[in-house]
């Protein structure tokens, strides 16, 4: 089983169910097709909450007032919630939804955040403008349409990550975090250092390109630990975790995409 312990979070599970009997005919083991029901039904959620939060929020409605506190209070809760499914991967069918309903707060609160950050006025819907919901639009799009030529390029057997990418795309991630970590603590000394999230500039513009890339090379790994789950016979609820660490892969590419298309809108 050491070829399912992964150093992706959202996988590390795979490497907790090895109760010596993997070699057993097992008649309720994970599949491709629930798998595929389980991230149907997450990212259902996720855009159903997410579609709801930022109506609210871009109508002016009761949470606009409370945009910050739902992003910060969201990405926080997601946080606990994903260490409680790593630990305890047999409740991640209960759990998963959770997480998907605070990833929905959370996208939905960025999609109005980041394109009022980088447009200002000109985006904001209740002035009559729909430039911020092309661009939802067109990150939707975006994200599925790198989601398919990955998933073409997996299963063709043309895209594959060897064990030196994996290694390299795990410190690229913690390097993201450790960066993010120190923009936020510096921050709250009033010490100011380059942000690319928020650098319109080639640099940042560069920068958001990378976390684009780096987050479809996610997605390789989420279907590399999913196929190899389903062939060492993972129990049945191994697929709501599968089905979670892809959500949680999709949704961040979506915010990056988001990111780009807004930066490269504000410097038209």
């Amino acid at each position: 089983m050491s070829t399912l312990r992964s150093q992706n979070p959202a996988f590390g599970a795979f490497g907790q169910y090895n109760d010596g009997s993997m070699t057993q005919t097992r008649t309720n083991t994970m599949t491709i097709g629930g798998t595929v029901t389980a991230t149907t039904i997450l990212l259902s959620i996720v855009a159903a909450v997410g579609v709801f939060t930022f109506q609210q929020i871009a109508s002016g409605g009761s949470l606009v007032k409370y945009l910050m506190p739902l992003l910060i209070g969201s990405f926080i809760a997601g946080i606990v919630v994903s260490f409680v499914i790593y630990a305890k991967p047999k409740l991640a069918m209960y759990i998963a939804p959770v997480h998907a309903v605070l990833e929905g707060v959370f996208v939905g609160a960025l999609s109005y955040f980041i394109p009022m950050q980088f447009l200002g006025s000109s985006a904001d819907p209740s002035t009559g403008s729909n430039s911020m919901q092309m661009l939802i639009l067109q990150a939707v799009v975006a994200t599925f349409a790198i989601t398919a030529g990955m998933l073409t390029g997996y299963a063709t057997g043309i895209l594959r990550l060897s064990g030196f990418m994996k290694k390299l795309m795990f410190t690229m991630v913690m390097g993201l975090v450790l960066y993010v970590v120190a923009l936020f603590v510096l921050q709250m000394f009033g010490v100011g250092i380059w942000n690319g999230y928020a650098d319109t500039g080639l640099l940042g513009i560069g920068f958001t390109g990378f976390c684009v890339v780096l987050a479809s090379l996610f997605l390789l790994w989420d279907f590399e630990y999913i196929e190899r789950g389903v062939q060492a016979g993972a129990p049945k609820y191994m697929e709501w975790v599968g089905a979670w660490g892809l959500m949680v892969t999709l949704v961040w590419l979506y915010i990056e995409i988001l990111r780009l298309l807004s930066k490269l809108q504000s410097r038209d």
